[in-house]
Order: structure tokens, then C-alpha cells, then sequence
């Protein structure tokens, strides 16, 4: 019906429906407005107004304090506070002090792994948000991959095929691999959830491992997806990533039961 409708027409049930609708509010923080949290984010403020770039020293805790006009035990904490997200790193001595920090997927699947413990998520559903999100990104990638892009992923292959014997650092390159993929897909808010979601599912603190045997179908569907995405193929790419991911789903599933039906635990992510 159109918005300017007569309400007359309305039947005598809706009538009733709506006159005894009570209206719905977002949901507000609990949370007090805490002064850290608003120095906090006045000195992230001036990072990014500033265009501070990692390793810039910023002022000293003397002055600060006297800008904001705060206790240091104030200013202490939103310093603590940015240095646990990632934000700045601390550093002691005469020429020390707060100093710009570039923080990535790695201080971001920290803050997932908490939040993910407190509800309780299975690693179960962590692989199955990959399994939808992927297929997606490798079908942009292959209609918006840069030829830098293409090159980083052939790349991250051929690393992975000189250390196929070496699981750790075959991990790293398979790393490279999803986040080149992610990053071609031309959105960094992908970027970062798709590599942080990656590292939660890693598996090793949970005991997940892979053979030789697994090493190489790994690699050999790499190559297939990276194949499409060179090929400018979406459809293919979405199919091959698919595939993939719905293999890797299923050797968990059937390998690790244990881990698989797990809930994420913070301290095996913010390593």
C-alpha cells in the first residue's frame, strides 16, 4: 500500500496491531563516558588528521596532560588502552615515550577473539564465514585484480611450493595468498576481516595440522583459483574458491571433530 494511503482503509486487526506497538530504540552503550576513552580518541584524532605515519613520536606525557588538561593516571590509561589495541607502542627511557604503531589484521582478530569467547562461537562458524565470504572476493579479484596483485599471488604460489615440506612457513605463504586475495577484491574493510579471520582459523593453537599430502592439495587448488583470477574469470574464480574452502571446511570437520565444535578461546588468537 503507498505511504499516503487513507489509514481508513486498514482492517480492524491492523488497527489494533499498530495502536499497540511499542516503539523500538537502539540500543544504547552501558557504559559510562569514561575521560580515557575521550582522550583516547582525540589522540587517534590527531594520528589520522595528521597523517602521522608508524614510528612518529608523539608528545610527552607532560604535555599531554597539560593540553587535555587530565590527571596522568587519566592519561595513562587511554595510553594503555591504545597500546592494547594496537595503536601505539610504548617505549622506555630518555627518548622514549608514545610512539605511532601500525596496526592490522593481526590487533583486530585479537579484539574478534575476545568478543567471539564471550558469545561462545564454535571455529566452526568462524570456517563457515570464510566459506561465504571468500568465493565472493575471489570473483571481484579476477575482474579487479592489479597486475602488482597477480604478480603477489603467483608469488605467494611459488613460495608455497619451496617450502612444501616446512608447514610453518608453507602457513605463511598460504597467509599471503587469502590476503592478496582479499586486498584485489579493492575493499580494505575485506582486507582486514577476511586476514584476521584467517589467523583465527590457522588452527595451531587448537592442534590443527597438515601433511605433505594436504600441504599439496592445497597448493594444487591455488593454483587453479590463482589460474581463474589471471584468466579474468569471476564465475571460475567463485567456483574454485568455493571448492577450496568447502575441502578445507570438511577436513576439519572430519579430521579435528574436537577443535571443529570448540568455542574460540581469546588467548589462541591474541598471541
Amino acid at each position: 500500500m503507498p505511504a499516503n494511503a487513507d489509514d481508513s482503509r486498514a482492517t480492524p486487526v491492523r488497527k489494533a496491531i499498530h495502536e499497540d506497538r511499542v516503539p523500538r530504540r537502539r540500543t544504547k552503550s552501558r557504559r559510562s563516558h569514561k575521560a580515557a576513552v575521550e582522550i583516547a580518541q582525540l589522540i587517534v584524532d590527531d594520528i589520522t588528521d595528521d597523517r602521522l605515519a608508524p614510528g612518529t613520536r608523539l608528545q610527552s606525557e607532560r604535555d599531554m596532560v597539560a593540553r587535555f588538561e587530565v590527571g596522568r593516571g587519566t592519561l595513562r590509561e587511554s595510553l594503555r588502552f591504545l597500546e592494547m589495541s594496537g595503536v601505539l607502542t610504548m617505549k622506555a627511557g630518555p627518548q622514549g615515550g608514545p610512539f605511532v604503531a601500525d596496526p592490522d589484521a593481526h590487533d583486530l582478530a585479537g579484539s574478534l577473539g575476545l568478543f567471539l569467547q564471550l558469545r561462545a562461537v564454535p571455529f566452526s562458524q568462524i570456517i563457515a564465514a570464510r566459506e561465504i565470504l571468500e568465493p565472493e572476493l575471489a570473483g571481484r579479484a579476477a575482474v579487479g585484480a592489479s597486475e602488482e596483485i597477480r604478480e603477489l599471488i603467483a608469488d605467494s604460489i611459488a613460495g608455497m611450493e619451496a617450502f612444501l615440506d616446512n608447514d610453518e612457513n608453507f602457513r605463511a605463504e598460504n597467509d599471503r595468498f587469502h590476503a592478496a586475495i582479499a586486498t584485489a577484491a579493492g575493499n580494505d574493510l575485506f582486507t582486514l576481516l577476511i586476514v584476521s579471520l584467517h589467523q583465527i582459523t590457522d588452527g595451531m593453537p587448537l592442534g590443527v595440522s597438515y601433511s605433505i599430502e594436504n600441504r599439496a592439495a592445497v597448493l594444487k587448488a591455488h593454483v587453479t583459483i590463482a589460474d581463474t583470477i589471471r584468466a579474468g574469470d569471476p564465475e571460475g574464480a567463485r567456483w574454485a574458491m568455493r571448492r577450496h574452502m568447502r575441502e578445507f571446511h570438511e577436513f576439519v570437520k572430519r579430521r579435528y571433530p574436537e577443535a571443529y565444535e570448540r568455542p574460540v578461546k581469546w588467548r589462541d588468537v591474541a598471541q
